[in-house]
């Protein structure tokens, strides 16, 4: 368990990184203030998943409008780092995390309320690892099938489970090999 959390905290972290340092150069692209700011503040947050970076893109967002005289400026500003945050939620981080690793939205979106209405901040940035963890618990436990439904999306069955695995497996069972 500690080594399937820990590759998912390092490639968050380095998933994290890289939006930062993108940020930061789109921002130096479009004349923002402080780039550098913009970019570490868009790495730190986005630990957070969903509300890191609706945090981001407001504070970019009112910084820009602040600074910038046309709207258009201010849009693409907004738009480039909209851009940005969903090239990462939506490609990159499901390509390194993998799909193994996926909890269900819904559920993530539960933890994080709960986890700051009772712990805080901590509660907070915990919430996510908390259900990785639960999650790979449940992969390598013995009954584990119930709470990997429970917690995965949609049809997050093991892959020995799915396809012809699925239909031979009652099959090697009921002949006692497996």
């Amino acid at each position: 368990m500690r080594g399937e959390v820990g590759r998912f905290y390092v490639a968050t972290t380095l998933i994290n990184l890289c939006l930062g340092c993108a940020t930061a150069g789109v921002m130096t692209l479009f004349g923002m203030p402080t780039p550098y700011l913009w970019g570490i503040l868009a790495a730190v947050l986005n630990f957070i998943p969903y509300a890191g970076s609706l945090v981001t893109l407001t504070v970019v967002t009112l910084v820009a409008i602040v600074t910038f005289d046309g709207i258009a400026h201010v849009a693409l500003v907004a738009g480039s780092y909209v851009g940005l945050a969903a090239i990462e939620g939506q490609i990159v981080q499901p390509l390194f995390v993998g799909r193994r690793l996926e909890v269900n939205p819904l559920l993530i979106f539960l933890a994080l309320w709960f986890g700051g209405l009772f712990w805080g901040i901590a509660g907070i940035i915990l919430a996510t690892p908390s259900l990785v963890a639960l999650k790979v618990v449940a992969e390598h436990a013995n009954n584990g099938g119930a709470i990997l439904r429970f917690l995965g999306p949609n049809d997050q069955r093991p892959d020995k489970e799915r396809g012809v695995g699925r239909i031979l497996r009652p099959v090697i069972r009921a002949a006692g090999v497996g």
